[in-house]
């Protein structure tokens, strides 16, 4: 890079290379009209939210809209800085806004579907990835060959436990070896097929590439009681997947209930109980692998 270039051109750089942190200090220099141009909070709402500082992005991003309301970077930061706030309402109007401005832009779609994963769930906890899937398939359809689009099909793939989300995760990681997000899907599609040691040691390799990762630290916390030589009930409930477990703890809670009530052997129900152990360690892994799953 010249080294004449103005503190707007240098932070675009540091962008680019990977250091946020840098282009955000670089931001403090700029001066004069350069303020007021949407290139500088295009670069400062992305640093921001680089930085995990969603809250912080929106408000660059907004700033920037002030000042270019149909600037399609600015509306797409916004969206994804809204999604990580879990604002979905607000996080698709910004992405869908973006959308009428470019329609035919793959990363656009595949972020919406990436928003649309992060916020499945409704109130009462039922999620749904039918919206998610055919943004990320609008995404594939336009380039096929898109790193961003494959990797929101994994993510959408992942989540919403396709047989397919081996594949598409796999892809991810070929076409990103040293993202740290696309690593941690790649454990979780693993792991949904029963290989949670495997799945381990990409969850490993994600906290290295990105040390401040809380997804990938909290995946290596919450699947280590797999590699314990009593997990064998655990990885069991993980091989059967959630409902078939659901089920058949409820079919022997009621069979052991009825035992009691006609016997008065109390037996039975101390075992029912010694299987819930493992079971309340299988939910809170469960929800350790959806939330590592929705970030990046």
């Amino acid at each position: 890079m010249d080294a004449a270039a103005g503190p707007l051109v240098r932070a675009r750089h540091d962008l680019a290379r990977g250091r946020p942190d840098l282009a955000l200090a670089t931001l403090d220099n700029v001066s004069g009209d350069e303020l007021d141009s949407a290139g500088f909070w295009r670069v400062r709402a992305l640093a921001l939210y680089e930085l995990r500082r969603s809250e912080d992005a929106v408000q660059a991003a907004q700033q920037g809209l002030e000042r270019a309301p149909n600037d399609v970077q600015l509306l797409d930061v916004l969206a994804l800085a809204q999604s990580e706030r879990r604002r979905k309402k607000e996080a698709l109007r910004a992405i869908e806004a973006a959308i009428d401005l470019l329609p035919d832009d793959p990363v656009l779609h595949a972020h919406k579907a990436v928003i649309l994963a992060r916020n499945a769930s409704n109130a009462i906890g039922f999620a749904s990835y039918r919206k998610a899937r055919a943004a990320a398939n609008a995404a594939l359809r336009l380039d096929p060959a898109s790193p961003t689009a494959i990797k929101a099909g994994a993510q959408v793939a992942v989540l919403s436990g396709e047989r397919r989300a081996h594949t598409f995760a796999a892809r991810a990681l070929t076409l990103g070896p040293d993202d740290e997000h696309a690593h941690a899907l790649y454990g979780n599609a693993l792991a949904n097929r029963g290989l949670v040691g495997k799945g381990r040691e990409h969850f490993a390799e994600a906290a290295r590439l990105d040390p401040q990762s809380a997804d990938a630290a909290r995946l290596l916390r919450t699947t280590k009681p797999f590699s314990h030589i009593g997990a064998l009930p655990l990885r069991l409930y993980w091989r059967l997947g959630p409902l078939p477990v659901m089920l058949t703890l409820l079919v022997l809670v009621l069979g052991f209930l009825w035992l009691y009530l006609a016997t008065g052997i109390v037996a039975p129900l101390a075992i029912v109980a010694l299987l819930f152990i493992p079971f309340y360690w299988y939910l809170v892994v469960c929800g350790a692998m959806i939330r590592g799953s929705r970030g990046g």
